[in-house]
């Protein structure tokens, strides 16, 4: 879904030891968001919902009315409110506000559509926008099934989209749904998505075939992707013989597909000693299939030394935080020739690669102007020169910071 399973507001996290869910079992300390409390308990939170079709779109919280706010730049240095009008009932306190945006997509620069949390039930809100968020239009909503659960959006094009839907709770359930028709109807394609994993990100290229992928965060990497051929209803297990310099039976972990109409390419992080070689596996039948790309650059190698344990390269769903050891390299793919690396270091030491036109070249540099990048912040890049980058900070709110120069500095997002 285009990168919007990402944590949605990393503002609250979650204590899960051993929980079981579907088919999936988490070990360890696993992050969920509640984007409803986040909200009113961390005002100066700024996080990014979408960036992407000449866009970028960050959500926060009016600090005197308690309410979530929509903010839009195309230039990555200003940015206008494009906040939805939402009456909230007279019974709300003021300052308080039910509803959080947590997701959004747009597929040009004035075709778009937001998401909402209503913290007061279980459902969320739609609107969709024709002309860059100044007026908007009410479509409808979906259900979570549970208070802590939320939902993402994302559209293959102007008229095709998918709602993924995630249940967190006895009460919660998973689905994702597609609409046809620009999101003026949903219909639901499945409830159990990829069988064994619901909780990977599903990204369409088209309306029937899509992938999905584990997060890459912590304790959510996996060693293949998901696939499906019929619009969600089936998915079976994907993965691509590994590069000719390194084993047969060699692990990576697999990183989010991004897609441009037919072409699209996918990431996978192999460990190679006590370094990380990234390789990119593109297509141009939109996922038909898919070849290793070569280039002179290739792959990109980082240092800092992986681990992946047999345990999670074995099993279809196994998403514990010990099975994977090791800062593992940030991937962020612009479009299917554009791909940004961001190497993890301390404040003020972050190495930060691009990585641009199926391995033409390589920008490298170390910045000086970012917090440590050690864990696993948020990035989402535009092009070669436009991205963001969010943060969940230790005092327990997210900030966000944005380039327009192709990462040689950075600035404090502040809508």
């Amino acid at each position: 879904m285009d990168r919007n399973w990402r944590f949605v507001n990393q503002n609250v996290w979650r204590l899960f030891i051993t929980t079981t869910i579907a088919a999936c079992t988490l070990v360890g300390v696993i992050a969920y968001p509640d984007p409803v409390l986040a909200s009113t308990s961390f005002p100066n939170s700024t996080y990014d919902l979408y960036v992407g079709h000449s866009v970028g779109v960050a959500a926060t919280s009016n600090p005197n009315t308690g309410c979530s706010e929509v903010f839009l730049t195309s230039d990555f240095k200003h940015w206008r409110n494009i906040t939805p009008p939402i009456r909230v009932p007279s019974s709300v306190p003021k300052g308080q506000c039910l509803y959080v945006w947590t997701s959004a997509y747009f597929t040009s620069s004035t075709d778009g559509w937001l998401l909402a949390r209503n913290g007061g039930s279980t459902d969320t809100i739609l609107r969709h926008t024709l002309d860059g968020g100044r007026t908007w239009t009410t479509q409808p909503g979906g259900d979570t099934g549970s208070n802590g659960g939320w939902e993402t959006i994302s559209f293959t094009n102007s008229s095709v989209g998918w709602r993924q839907q995630f249940g967190d709770g006895s009460n919660g359930h998973f689905a994702l749904q597609r609409t046809l028709n620009a999101g003026t109807t949903w219909a639901t394609r499945s409830r159990d998505p990829h069988g064994s994993c619901v909780l990977a990100n599903d990204v369409f290229s088209s309306a029937s075939v899509g992938f999905a992928a584990a997060p890459q965060a912590p304790a959510l990497n996996s060693t293949h992707l998901w696939q499906s051929r019929d619009g969600g209803l089936n998915w079976s297990v994907l993965t691509f013989a590994p590069p000719p310099a390194l084993p047969r039976a060699a692990a990576g972990l697999y990183g989010e597909p991004k897609f441009s109409g037919s072409n699209g390419v996918v990431s996978v992080d192999y460990p190679v000693n006590d370094n990380q070689a990234i390789y990119f596996y593109g297509t141009h039948n939109g996922g038909l299939s898919w070849k290793l790309e070569i280039g002179p650059d290739l792959p990109v190698v980082v240092s800092g030394k992986l681990k992946i344990s047999h345990e999670i390269a074995t099993q279809p769903c196994t998403l514990d935080n010990s099975a994977v050891s090791g800062q593992v390299a940030i991937v962020a793919l612009a479009n299917p020739t554009t791909w940004w690396v961001l190497h993890p270091g301390p404040k003020g030491a972050t190495t930060r690669l691009i990585v641009t036109g199926s391995g033409t070249g390589i920008t490298t540099y170390t910045v000086n102007d970012l917090p440590t990048t050690i864990g696993h912040p948020e990035l989402a890049a535009l092009n070669a020169e436009d991205a963001l980058l969010s943060f969940a900070m230790p005092a327990g709110y997210t900030t966000t910071y944005e380039t327009s120069n192709g990462g040689a500095t950075w600035v404090k997002v502040n809508p």
